[in-house]
Formats: C-alpha cells, sequence, structure tokens
C-alpha cells in the first residue's frame, strides 16, 4: 500500500462521514505508521500533492476497511499523534545538511510499516533516516552498518540474547564472526519487508 492511495480518501464512521486523510502519523523510532492525519474541511480547490493541515487524527488500529473511495472506522476516538513524523504528500525533504532533496511523492508501507520514502526528483530514501519532520522531512545519512535499528521479533540467531531489541556493535562483531553478517541485515527493515513482499508477488504469479 502506498500513502497516495489513502490520501484523499472519505473517512467515514458509521454512515457519516467526518472528512478526508492528508497524511499518515508515522513513529520517530519504530518507522510504522500509527496514526492518520485527517481534514474535516478540506479544500476542494486544493491539488492532491498539497499539505492540508489536519485538523484530527484517529489510530490505524480503528480502520475496519479500505475500499477505493473510502475508509472506515470503527470509532471516531481523536488522539494527539505522539512521538511521530507527519508526512504528507509534497512535503519538502531535507538532508541534515541543509541540501534539498525534493518534496514527499509517495510512501510504500508494507502492514502499516513503512519501506520507503519517494520523492520527486526520482529518488527513494530508507524511513529509518527520518530524524526529524515538522514543516519538512530531515533525512539523516544512511550508516553502512543498521547501528540503532530496533531487531524484529523473533530473529533465530544463535549470537542474539533475549533481552537484545536493537542493533549494537557488539552484535555486529558476532555477526561478522559467525559468518551471519549479511543474513542479519536482510532480516531487518526495509529488507525484511520487501523479502515478504516478493515472496507474496511470486505466489501470486504461481497460482495463474
Amino acid at each position: 500500500m502506498q500513502l497516495s492511495q489513502l490520501i484523499q480518501k472519505n473517512i467515514r464512521v458509521g454512515k457519516n462521514t467526518k472528512g478526508v486523510c492528508v497524511g499518515v502519523g508515522l513513529s520517530v523510532k519504530s518507522k510504522a505508521v500509527k496514526y492518520l492525519l485527517c481534514c474535516s474541511n478540506p479544500s476542494p480547490n486544493l491539488p492532491i500533492s498539497a499539505s492540508e493541515k489536519a485538523d484530527f487524527a484517529v489510530s490505524i488500529s480503528s480502520i475496519e476497511s479500505i475500499s477505493q473511495e473510502e475508509i472506515a472506522l470503527s470509532n471516531l476516538r481523536a488522539v494527539f499523534p505522539k512521538n511521530c513524523a507527519k508526512i504528507s504528500l509534497g512535503k519538502p525533504i531535507y538532508s541534515e545538511d541543509g541540501v534539498y532533496l525534493g518534496k514527499i511523492a509517495d510512501l510504500e508501507m508494507h502492514n502499516f510499516q513503512a519501506i520507503k520514502l519517494f520523492s520527486d526528483e526520482n529518488f527513494t530514501y530508507s524511513p529509518m533516516t527520518i530524524s526529524a519532520c515538522s514543516d519538512v522531512v530531515i533525512l539523516r545519512k544512511e550508516q553502512a552498518f543498521p547501528l540503532g535499528e530496533r531487531i524484529p521479533a523473533p530473529l533465530l540467531f544463535p549470537f542474539l540474547k533475549k533481552n537484545e531489541s536493537v542493533i549494537t556493535k557488539p552484535i555486529l562483531r558476532s555477526a561478522i564472526q559467525n559468518g551471519q553478517l549479511i543474513n542479519l541485515t536482510l532480516s531487518l527493515p526495509p529488507f525484511h519487508f520487501q523479502s515478504i513482499h516478493n515472496v507474496k508477488n511470486e505466489n501470486s504469479s504461481r497460482s495463474f
């Protein structure tokens, strides 16, 4: 699923339309989509890429279904997006050094976990590099190794201890010593989600 497939969809609770989706709230820590950012009175004259100001947010846990025209919610319990990056189409992207990288063209998600951030300059970035977001999105340089990245559970590697939740230098050293560095890296986002997506596509193609 992509952000562009959510933007401008009506937000419906029961038989009542309460607004439209104008963006998503992305956890700064896990890079999982936690909220739908909504506008109760959107301007019909604004283009789809316009960064409209959301006036309420709902948790994605309240989503019942997503159709071509609307997002149906089980309730309209408004929440305050905590510790999240507010991602909407058209928002400017900058590096930590102040280099302009374009505007957000789309965000690819798998089960509401962010996988790829697309810019209108035909570049893609890992959502893991998002360091801050307000009126603009700030991206840090991608690390050669995934230091500080959260470890999805469960990962079955003999050198990982049960209480280890993020990648540290000792874990990388152990992976190198065990010849498992590549396997460990490919087990982490975004590669983990991409591999799941590819496997599903292969299975779908085989069924025809």
